[in-house]
């Protein structure tokens, strides 16, 4: 079994108290195994000895207004959130809904495949909430943890992508992947929106995914965006992102949030990933070295994903 435990966003907030999560806790909300029992409901589905990789979102009441509108457990109001507010995957064992399953490609290890549980699933959704066809250009502003699989999911996809960041691990990032960002810029150069509208054409990109809670990179991402196109953002800053309204409003640009992927769109991700061989950039922690989680998780210059390989 393995768990990711991302640096960015979820894992820092849920250090830092943001989600006022009960203590003590299990963390990590990326876990990925092997099933070794199964409940009476869902025999047929799911049998022992399968890999499988666990979706957060936990617990559907079926009862309240989102349940019995839309009928979406992520936006149940009494749903769990694995790793969140109640026990995640660093463990030798989890118990999941069955629902809130995916058999993982033989072609991924727990290692890579933990990752794909929040992080790719979380710019997967992004990506098909911009609704763009390809190959209309993409950019990802943050090509970090996030970000990186974000460029190779809309290469796969047929999309001209450009990476932004200011980071030069991040930037390096995006030229290392297989599946390669055609651009990459600094957000902090101050032509990088110029730079873009050259190379995209036709007064900058068709969308813009954004992979990071950084609020001056988040400001940025509409400048260089086309007019009446869309910034799907999935940053998730603890303050308010004040934009620019003139920007906005008079380009008639939308913002949009977006939030982690079904399980269905889930399991059309690991299709695409099994078939392009899109991967993470991972540093392996052993069980041993979980004292020493926080001080990495807070390292300002991370590459990748960190993954705890909790047994064999």
């Amino acid at each position: 079994m393995a768990a990711s435990i991302p640096k960015a966003m979820k894992a820092v907030q849920l250090l830092k108290g943001v989600y006022k999560s009960p203590t003590p806790i299990i963390p990590s909300h990326e876990p990925v195994g092997t099933v070794v029992l199964v409940g009476s409901k869902a025999i047929g589905k799911w049998k022992i000895g399968l890999r499988v990789g666990i979706n957060l979102f936990q617990h559907q009441c079926h009862s309240c207004v989102p349940c019995e509108t839309i009928n979406d457990i992520r936006f149940c109001e009494n749903r769990s959130l694995a790793g969140l507010v109640s026990d995640g995957g660093m463990a030798e064992y989890m118990v999941s809904d069955a629902e809130s399953v995916v058999l993982l490609p033989d072609s991924l290890s727990f290692e890579q495949a933990a990752p794909l549980m929040c992080a790719s699933a979380t710019v997967w959704g992004g990506i098909h909430a911009a609704n763009v066809n390809a190959p209309e250009p993409i950019g990802i502003v943050g090509s970090g943890s996030l970000g990186s699989l974000a460029v190779q999911f809309a290469k796969a996809l047929g999309h001209c992508v450009v990476a932004i960041d200011d980071r030069p691990e991040g930037m390096a990032l995006a030229q290392e992947l297989t599946l390669k960002a055609d651009l990459v810029i600094d957000f902090n150069d101050g032509k990088a929106a110029d730079k873009i509208e050259s190379w995209a054409g036709k007064g900058g990109l068709s969308a813009i995914i954004v992979c990071t809670d950084d609020i001056p990179a988040i400001l940025w991402s509409t400048k260089a965006l086309r007019v009446q196109r869309v910034v799907i953002n999935i940053g998730l800053p603890t303050k308010s992102i004040p934009f620019d309204a003139f920007d906005v409003g008079f380009q008639d640009k939308t913002v949009k949030g977006s939030l982690v992927a079904t399980v269905a769109q889930v399991e059309d991700m690991l299709k695409v990933v099994d078939e392009f061989e899109i991967r993470s950039h991972i540093t392996t922690v052993p069980l041993e070295k979980s004292p020493d989680l926080p001080d990495m998780y807070l390292n300002p210059h991370p590459k990748g994903r960190l993954v705890m390989k909790l047994s064999s």
